[in-house]
């Protein structure tokens, strides 16, 4: 069976430090344009979001408790899992009942201040780290405060006892992805709100990534394996940025990807995504989201978006610790398939076939129930030699 990796130009990271550290800002309610994510699933992986959240006054399990959370580096706006953790501790805070502060570093340093100066204060019960930018900060100060709790998310670690990570089998939300492209691009045309665009089949399909690290580098070895599943002659065109922001640097890599003769890309590329958006505008071309439903980026060419499912994910951890005060410290939990951690949604005006829809629900159930085994490294995709059967 055929498998072609083709390595696109690698662009250099260019580190930029800014010194000037975000302020803490109130939490408690947050600005109408950054309303909690309540969309419900439109597709495979079924109603894996929060719950309904009544008439806002929550069970009162929080009450008294005070929750702080650090963002991603860079802060809010990324449109990925630094904005999926405020969104979603917003939304478990009208179920509990807490009170909850937000800062937003703009560099390393920063995180390791912040951390420091919540952890000082002794007014918080638990401090949540959005992402991977909090590990390396939390390992080196944490410490120092010996009785302070944190949520490490989005990130695998365990073996430390003040803390209970959080991660996603971004293996499998890829494969989601993958199967999905592969689908589209076998398809020959996509069909949002009325308007249908066709276009030539390639086979080739893109991938990208902002650094390649193995924490991260599993959504697209998924996302590989899930474009063999459909066609194992189709190829993909994987890309690293080097960075996580630069939208600049995205987007020249995505122009190059598109000009190769790929479709759709798919991405691991945090904020530096939308510069991947503004590459499908200038081509015509189509979009797959991470992390969150990124549909609002370009309506006309985002086709849907493999998914944490972030709000689910973080009212259980806080409903938990609310309720009890403790969580599995120095364990890392893994949210999947199995129980309920990952989804998949269309674009609400995209045209999806039943035969689609089939195949993406069976995915979706394989996956939960280990028929599918879909691959971490680039190793175990070589050796994956799993075919839809049709």
């Amino acid at each position: 069976m055929k498998k072609v990796l083709n390595l696109t130009t690698v662009l250099l990271l260019v580190f930029s430090l800014v010194l000037l550290a975000a302020c803490g800002g109130s939490g408690s309610s947050a600005p109408s344009s950054q309303a909690a994510d309540s969309s419900s699933p439109a597709s495979a992986g079924g109603d894996a979001e929060a719950p309904d959240e009544g008439d806002g006054e929550g069970t009162g399990a929080g009450v008294g408790k005070r929750i702080a959370l650090i963002t991603t580096i860079g802060g809010l706006g990324d449109g990925a899992i630094g904005d999926a953790c405020y969104h979603g501790i917003l939304a478990a805070q009208e179920v509990l009942g807490f009170e909850m502060d937000y800062s937003e570093p703009m560099s390393a340093p920063d995180y390791e201040s912040l951390i420091i100066e919540y952890a000082e204060s002794g007014d918080y019960d638990l401090i949540f780290l959005a992402g991977n930018d909090g590990l390396d900060p939390v390992n080196a100060v944490g410490g120092d405060y010996p009785d302070q709790k944190f949520v490490v998310y989005d990130i695998s670690a365990d073996g430390n006892e003040q803390y209970v990570s959080e991660f996603f089998a971004k293996n499998e939300i890829g494969f989601m992805a993958g199967v999905f492209a592969a689908l589209l691009e076998e398809q020959g045309e996509v069909t949002i709100a009325g308007e249908t665009t066709t276009f030539e089949t390639t086979g080739k399909i893109g991938l990208m990534i902002g650094n390649e690290v193995p924490s991260t580098v599993n959504a697209l070895t998924g996302a590989a394996a899930g474009i063999h599943y459909i066609n194992p002659d189709y190829e993909y065109l994987y890309g690293i940025v080097g960075d996580w922001k630069d939208q600049a640097k995205n987007k020249e890599l995505a122009l190059s990807i598109y000009d190769q003769g790929a479709h759709f890309i798919f991405q691991n590329a945090g904020g530096g995504a939308l510069g991947i958006i503004a590459a499908a505008q200038e081509r015509g071309q189509f979009f797959i989201g991470y992390d969150t439903d990124q549909t609002e980026w370009a309506p006309e060419l985002v086709v849907g978006s493999s998914r944490k499912a972030n709000d689910a994910t973080i009212l259980r951890v806080l409903e938990t610790f609310c309720t009890t005060g403790q969580l599995p410290w120095g364990v890392a939990e893994e949210n999947n398939a199995s129980n309920g951690g990952i989804m998949f949604t269309y674009n609400p005006d995209l045209e999806v076939s039943s035969e689609m829809q089939a195949i993406m629900d069976q995915v979706f159930d394989d996956l939960k129930t280990g028929k599918i085994t879909s691959p971490n490294t680039w190793e175990e995709v070589e050796a994956f030699t799993d075919v839809l059967e049709r």
